[in-house]
């Protein structure tokens, strides 16, 4: 399992930066949703930061 540090890009309302395995990648809220569920948002909005736990299948959905 990966972890994931999840943050808001500035200056945007849905985008989120995702840091794992040394690598950045932006994607937007929504396919974020879709790939970890709508409960790991929560945390996101709350704080404007949030770890994940991702497993393999999830990483690679992410590329």
């Amino acid at each position: 399992m990966d972890e994931l540090l999840c943050t808001w890009v500035p200056g945007t309302i849905d985008i989120v930066r995702l840091k794992v395995s040394g690598r950045t990648i932006e994607l937007t809220s929504t396919r974020l949703a879709r790939i970890f569920g709508s409960r790991a948002l929560d945390e996101l909005y709350l704080k404007g930061r949030t770890v994940l736990k991702a497993n393999p299948q999830q990483v690679a959905l992410l590329a």
